[in-house]
């Protein structure tokens, strides 16, 4: 019989940073380790509705996930928003 494999998530509520051109995510260590793959786990990313495939950066000594341009412009989010987070470990690296 085949095993079923279920993918580890993480779910938080936050604001979308922004440094300097930039945007992202901060993780806390905590959520990181519930993903149980590393420090830089690769994740499917759904922000507000909008899934993106990403890995959990390491920046200045936080966890982050960058937001890119292009996602800020679809979504019409910018630093400082409320949003709702889901992180779902991907077992294969991001491309």
């Amino acid at each position: 019989m085949p095993m079923s494999s279920v993918s580890k998530s993480v779910h938080f509520s936050t604001t979308l940073s922004s440094f300097s051109n930039n945007t992202g995510i901060v993780v806390s260590p905590e959520k990181v380790e519930e993903l149980g793959s590393g420090k830089r786990p690769p994740v499917l990313a759904e922000v507000n509705g909008y899934c993106f495939r990403t890995t959990v950066g390491v920046m200045s000594g936080q966890h982050l996930v960058s937001v890119s341009a292009a996602a800020r412009k679809e979504t019409g989010l910018r630093g400082g928003d409320a949003i709702d987070v889901t992180l779902t470990l991907k077992e294969e690296p991001v491309p």
